[in-house]
């Protein structure tokens, strides 16, 4: 089982020891420098040192008293966090680097995976056209207000044809009672970051407003990026429970 953390954790930019000292940590509880060392298969000599970044990054926090004993910080709120700082970033880029992309590739990647979409008609026609494909969830991130007419109809028929809607964010009472009104399952927290809706985990629509009321966005099929959406949202949904 810690072998599989460990692949995880490097994802997040820590090193073999660094994922493998924070694992035994999690699957130990609190432990002497020396107590991870034999867990983590450490060299001794490098212990402190890990130990010593790990806590500047947060993932772990140091007890006083002799020997010094060691703890993870909760894996749930690291792990968010990091996730957060990731997604962050990708939206920061892709905005940045689309339009540069295809003002000197004429527009057109071999892939066709980005698309940047500009005016609120044109951004709300590309949101209908993508819940209206819908096959089994449209996830929404960051929604404040209740959609357009247009949109609530399209959520409306959605539900009806059987699939999940998903609305993580933050609402009004009076917004939060009509969106559950439609059917959407609901779930209330603060949202600093970039909106998306994410179709079958294949398809998103991203903005740093709302989609439904953005004046740019970009639309992303790109399997990698759509993935780390996915994954993002699953994440923050049980985290809200």
């Amino acid at each position: 089982m810690i072998d599989k953390w460990v692949d995880v954790l490097k994802l997040f930019d820590l090193g073999e020891y660094e994922s493998k000292t924070y694992a035994a940590l999690v699957m130990n509880g609190p432990s002497t420098a020396k107590e991870i060392q034999t867990t983590a298969g450490i060299p001794y000599s490098r212990e402190y040192d890990i130990l010593e970044g790990l806590k500047k990054r947060g993932f772990v926090k140091m007890q006083p008293g002799r020997p010094r004993v060691y703890s993870a910080e909760d894996p749930r709120k690291i792990l968010k966090r990091e996730c957060e700082i990731r997604v962050n970033v990708v939206d920061g880029l892709l905005l940045e680097i689309g339009p540069v992309f295809n003002r000197t590739h004429g527009g057109k990647s071999g892939e066709e995976f980005f698309w940047t979409i500009e005016g609120k008609v044109n951004i709300k026609d590309k949101l209908i056209e993508i819940m209206e494909g819908a096959k089994k969830e449209i996830n929404i991130v960051g929604t404040k207000d209740l959609p357009s007419n247009g949109i609530a109809e399209v959520l409306k028929a959605s539900i009806k044809r059987g699939i999940t809607v998903k609305c993580w964010g933050e609402f009004s009472k009076k917004n939060k009672s009509l969106l559950e009104d439609l059917g959407v399952k609901v779930r209330v927290c603060k949202c600093d970051h970039s909106r998306y809706v994410l179709v079958d985990g294949k398809e998103a629509l991203v903005s740093q407003e709302d989609p439904s009321d953005a004046n740019f966005a970009l639309y992303v099929t790109s399997p990698g990026c759509t993935k780390l959406y996915q994954s993002y949202f699953d994440h923050i949904w049980e985290e809200s429970l």
